[in-house]
């Protein structure tokens, strides 16, 4: 199975680095090893590919991706001959092939992944095409790769290119998908939003949902929600190290050191996460932590009246504005 990405900027590359890792690969990112995948994969144990080491969930659903493409079996032709598509998920492969311009050379020293020499033939060499460049360029990029698409999945990762309008420049024998993934994706710890188009099949979305649980947790939702989805999840990282920096400088200001504040700030919003995601609601867990007449609850207070809350949400709300057009 041959992942393809066109442009490799920061999504892009953290994308292939959650992938190359999930192929094998010793993986690095700003100097930085990889974490192993996370166990949990999919988001609230519905809709969701099984973690693990696996890429292919199921072997039927893969030979059957071919629908009525004849470009696709073709595709895949070879490997049936071999049996590799009969044997277990475990020995499914994945090769991360990549097409980036100015950044050819990084990622193929940095990833050791096969970088083509254009456009048209990555999409002419992959099974799957992530679609990773400035949103501006994505009209003449479809058009340029539309005849190597047929029998394909085309992943799209702009905030506000919709899926009616790259349908119709690829036509309806392509199987084409929005993902909003975020930059954690490069761990395997993303938030990712997927919508199909109107012509994917079961066995097409089971590779899309095998695919995105390598780089983290993933929704399926509609295609009206994905804006709404790029303020709460997308862009969400940014704002949080918004919040990380700025307990960090208030920490260094009560004669902390600054590696430790940051170390422990970050590590105080992962156990805060990690304790939502068993199931406590926000509110249960801030009144556990606020004790009568006591430290935390003035905090609050001043967050309060320094207008956190309304901020927030006029954060979220310019984002998914933006995310419209």
């Amino acid at each position: 199975m041959k992942v393809g990405f066109i442009g490799g900027g920061n999504m892009g590359e953290a994308m292939i680095a959650a992938l190359c890792r999930a192929g094998g690969r010793d993986c690095t990112a700003s100097g930085e090893n990889f974490t192993e995948d996370k166990e949990n994969c999919a988001a609230s144990g519905e809709n969701c590919a099984h973690g693990g080491q696996n890429f292919m969930p199921d072997t039927q659903s893969f030979a059957a991706c071919g629908r009525n493409s004849a470009n696709l079996e073709q595709n895949f032709a070879s490997r049936e001959r071999d049996s590799a598509c009969a044997q277990p998920a475990s020995d499914t492969k994945l090769q991360v092939l990549a097409y980036a311009r100015s950044k050819n050379e990084f990622l193929r020293k940095r990833y050791g992944v096969q970088i083509l020499q254009g456009e048209t033939q990555l999409a002419h060499e992959a099974d799957i095409i992530v679609l990773a460049t400035k949103p501006a360029s994505y009209e003449e990029i479809l058009r340029l790769i539309a005849p190597e698409l047929a029998g394909k999945i085309l992943i799209l990762l702009a905030p506000n290119f919709k899926l009616k309008c790259a349908q119709n420049i690829v036509g309806a024998d392509v199987f084409v998908v929005r993902a909003m993934p975020n930059v954690a994706a490069g761990i395997g710890a993303s938030a990712t939003a997927l919508c199909y188009g109107e012509y994917f099949d079961e066995a097409s979305r089971e590779i899309v949902r095998a695919l995105a649980a390598k780089i983290g947790k993933f929704y399926e939702i509609d295609e009206a929600g994905f804006a709404a989805f790029t303020g709460i999840a997308g862009s969400l990282p940014a704002y949080v190290c918004a919040f990380i920096e700025a307990a960090a400088d208030a920490g260094v200001r009560g004669g902390l050191p600054r590696a430790l504040c940051y170390d422990a700030v970050a590590a105080a919003v992962e156990g805060t996460a990690r304790l939502l995601q068993s199931g406590k609601r926000p509110s249960e867990l801030k009144d556990a932590v606020c004790s009568p007449a006591g430290t935390t609850i003035e905090g609050l207070a001043a967050l309060e009246a320094a207008g956190f809350r309304a901020a927030v949400m006029a954060a979220i709300e310019a984002c998914i504005a933006k995310a419209r057009g």
